[in-house]
Protein backbone atom coordinates (compact mmCIF):
# COMPACT_ATOMS: atom_id res chain seq x y z
CA UNK A 1 0.00 0.00 0.00
CA UNK A 2 1.48 3.54 -1.11
CA UNK A 3 1.04 6.81 0.56
CA UNK A 4 -1.25 8.99 -0.88
CA UNK A 5 1.09 11.89 -2.01
CA UNK A 6 -1.81 14.81 -1.21
CA UNK A 7 -0.83 18.19 -2.48
CA UNK A 8 -0.31 21.27 0.26
CA UNK A 9 -3.55 22.83 -0.85
CA UNK A 10 -5.00 19.36 -0.50
CA UNK A 11 -3.60 18.85 2.80
CA UNK A 12 -4.48 22.35 3.71
CA UNK A 13 -8.48 21.59 2.92
CA UNK A 14 -8.92 18.43 4.69
CA UNK A 15 -7.43 20.15 7.99
CA UNK A 16 -9.47 23.13 7.18
CA UNK A 17 -12.51 21.03 7.04
CA UNK A 18 -11.51 19.15 10.19
CA UNK A 19 -11.51 22.21 12.35
CA UNK A 20 -15.30 22.90 10.95
CA UNK A 21 -16.64 19.30 11.24
CA UNK A 22 -18.89 18.56 14.00
CA UNK A 23 -20.06 14.95 12.86
CA UNK A 24 -17.72 12.11 13.95
CA UNK A 25 -19.01 9.86 10.98
CA UNK A 26 -17.72 12.50 8.54
CA UNK A 27 -14.37 13.65 10.79
CA UNK A 28 -13.06 9.69 10.13
CA UNK A 29 -13.34 10.04 6.65
CA UNK A 30 -11.15 13.21 6.50
CA UNK A 31 -8.63 11.72 9.06
CA UNK A 32 -9.04 8.28 7.07
CA UNK A 33 -7.04 10.18 4.31
CA UNK A 34 -4.70 12.35 6.51
CA UNK A 35 -3.62 8.70 7.82
CA UNK A 36 -3.06 7.11 4.28
CA UNK A 37 -1.43 10.87 3.55
CA UNK A 38 0.72 9.59 6.24
CA UNK A 39 1.45 6.30 5.41
CA UNK A 40 -0.69 4.59 7.37
CA UNK A 41 -2.54 0.89 5.99
CA UNK A 42 -6.34 0.85 6.06
CA UNK A 43 -6.15 -2.10 8.81
CA UNK A 44 -4.00 0.38 11.09
CA UNK A 45 -6.56 3.34 10.04
CA UNK A 46 -10.24 1.08 10.28
CA UNK A 47 -7.99 -0.26 13.83
CA UNK A 48 -7.60 3.32 15.07
CA UNK A 49 -10.88 4.65 13.97
CA UNK A 50 -13.02 1.58 14.79
CA UNK A 51 -14.07 1.12 11.26
CA UNK A 52 -13.70 -1.71 8.85
CA UNK A 53 -10.28 -1.66 6.13
CA UNK A 54 -12.92 -2.43 3.57
CA UNK A 55 -14.96 1.44 4.51
CA UNK A 56 -11.33 3.00 4.70
CA UNK A 57 -10.72 1.40 1.63
CA UNK A 58 -14.22 2.72 0.18
CA UNK A 59 -13.32 6.27 1.19
CA UNK A 60 -10.06 6.75 0.07
CA UNK A 61 -11.22 5.42 -3.43
CA UNK A 62 -13.80 7.90 -3.33
CA UNK A 63 -12.12 10.85 -2.31
CA UNK A 64 -9.22 9.79 -5.22
CA UNK A 65 -12.03 9.67 -7.57
CA UNK A 66 -14.39 12.80 -6.71
CA UNK A 67 -12.46 14.46 -4.13
CA UNK A 68 -13.86 16.28 -0.46
CA UNK A 69 -17.54 17.34 -1.37
CA UNK A 70 -17.90 13.09 -2.39
CA UNK A 71 -15.88 12.57 1.37
CA UNK A 72 -18.61 14.73 3.37
CA UNK A 73 -21.89 13.80 0.91
CA UNK A 74 -24.11 11.59 3.84
CA UNK A 75 -26.39 9.32 2.34
CA UNK A 76 -27.16 7.29 5.18
CA UNK A 77 -31.04 6.99 5.77
CA UNK A 78 -31.07 4.61 8.77
CA UNK A 79 -32.73 1.38 8.90
CA UNK A 80 -36.20 1.23 7.94
CA UNK A 81 -38.10 -0.03 11.19
CA UNK A 82 -40.08 -3.62 11.21
CA UNK A 83 -42.39 -2.57 13.15
CA UNK A 84 -45.28 -0.87 10.95
CA UNK A 85 -46.58 2.56 12.00
CA UNK A 86 -49.88 0.66 13.21
CA UNK A 87 -48.02 -1.08 14.87
CA UNK A 88 -46.08 1.08 16.66
CA UNK A 89 -49.23 3.73 17.71
CA UNK A 90 -50.65 0.00 18.92
CA UNK A 91 -47.34 -0.03 21.40
CA UNK A 92 -47.47 3.29 22.17
CA UNK A 93 -51.13 3.50 23.29
CA UNK A 94 -50.56 0.28 25.26
CA UNK A 95 -47.86 1.97 27.22
CA UNK A 96 -50.02 5.05 27.69
CA UNK A 97 -52.64 3.08 29.40
CA UNK A 98 -50.03 0.49 31.03
CA UNK A 99 -46.57 1.44 31.11
CA UNK A 100 -43.93 -1.28 30.85
CA UNK A 101 -42.26 -2.29 34.08
CA UNK A 102 -39.48 -2.34 31.81
CA UNK A 103 -38.03 -3.37 28.73
CA UNK A 104 -38.31 -6.83 28.58
CA UNK A 105 -42.23 -6.58 29.01
CA UNK A 106 -41.83 -4.72 26.27
CA UNK A 107 -40.11 -7.04 24.22
CA UNK A 108 -42.63 -9.64 25.50
CA UNK A 109 -45.26 -7.61 24.32
CA UNK A 110 -44.10 -6.84 20.66
CA UNK A 111 -43.64 -11.09 20.51
CA UNK A 112 -46.97 -11.86 21.80
CA UNK A 113 -48.37 -9.44 19.78
CA UNK A 114 -46.67 -8.47 16.73
CA UNK A 115 -44.63 -11.88 16.53
CA UNK A 116 -41.65 -10.04 16.17
CA UNK A 117 -38.69 -11.11 18.56
CA UNK A 118 -36.60 -8.17 18.81
CA UNK A 119 -33.31 -8.09 20.68
CA UNK A 120 -33.44 -6.45 24.45
CA UNK A 121 -31.28 -3.89 23.48
CA UNK A 122 -33.21 -2.43 20.52
CA UNK A 123 -36.36 -2.74 22.30
CA UNK A 124 -34.71 -0.37 24.97
CA UNK A 125 -33.57 1.82 22.17
CA UNK A 126 -37.21 2.15 20.66
CA UNK A 127 -38.96 2.50 24.41
CA UNK A 128 -36.27 5.92 25.36
CA UNK A 129 -35.46 7.59 21.86
CA UNK A 130 -37.95 6.64 18.97
CA UNK A 131 -40.82 6.39 20.32
CA UNK A 132 -40.71 8.38 23.66
CA UNK A 133 -42.15 5.31 25.79
CA UNK A 134 -40.51 5.47 29.28
CA UNK A 135 -41.28 2.35 31.39
CA UNK A 136 -42.86 3.95 34.78
CA UNK A 137 -40.44 4.78 38.01
CA UNK A 138 -40.21 2.39 40.49
CA UNK A 139 -40.96 3.81 44.07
Amino acid sequence: MTKMNLTIEQRAELNNTEKQLRQPQLLKRIQSIKLRDRGFTNIEISEFLLTSDQTISNWVQLYKKEGIEALLRWNYKGKISILTIKQQQELQERNKLQPFEKAAEAKEYIKKTFGIDFHLHWVQKLMKKNFILHTKKRD
